[in-house]
């Protein structure tokens, strides 16, 4: 029974000390608690898991229930924003075209755009992180989504550009 009480006691001390989420530099030293940090507004899946986490967890209702379950709801808006995306980089000069990626939009509300989070396929062509990053915070600012709800969203899907017409329509 002192074994069970003692494992007990130790997997509490251990989950209380994982859930802290307190940031540290690269010299150990804390950074205080994530939720006074400003995440960041674009992140490359896989570089910073601890942002996507959370911004996860803060956007875990999904674009499709927001859409009441509608798929093909949910398919046009989000095929609409990517169109909105396209768009915007042919007039703001910025060449989108061969690039493919996994992307997780969160939006806020009031369908404002949060964070987006993205990843390049292995067949995308290659693109400056730092440009692409720009152009994402860019578009995100000037950006508003069709679709609001009581509570922050998100969704999460693959896109290559340039979208062709018969993937739009279908």
């Amino acid at each position: 029974m002192k074994l069970i009480w003692l494992f007990c006691c130790l997997y509490m001390f251990v989950i209380v000390n994982n859930n802290e989420n307190h940031l540290k530099d690269a010299s150990g030293k804390s950074l205080g608690n994530t939720d006074t940090v400003e995440l960041p507004k674009v992140i490359v899946i896989g570089e910073d898991e601890n942002a996507y986490e959370k911004i996860t967890v803060q956007h875990s209702k999904l674009l499709l229930a927001v859409c009441n379950n509608d798929v093909d709801l949910a398919f046009k808006y989000w095929i609409g924003m990517m169109k909105d995306i396209q768009v915007y980089a042919d007039k703001s000069k910025f060449d989108i075209k061969g690039v493919k990626m996994w992307l997780n939009v969160f939006y806020n509300a009031d369908g404002s755009i949060k964070h987006m989070a993205y990843y390049l396929k292995p067949n995308s062509r290659n693109i400056n992180e730092k440009e692409m990053k720009g152009f994402l915070i860019s578009f995100m600012n000037q950006y508003t989504f069709g679709v609001k709800d009581k509570n922050a969203f998100s969704h999460y899907g693959s896109v290559s550009f340039p979208l062709l017409p018969e993937n739009i329509t279908n």
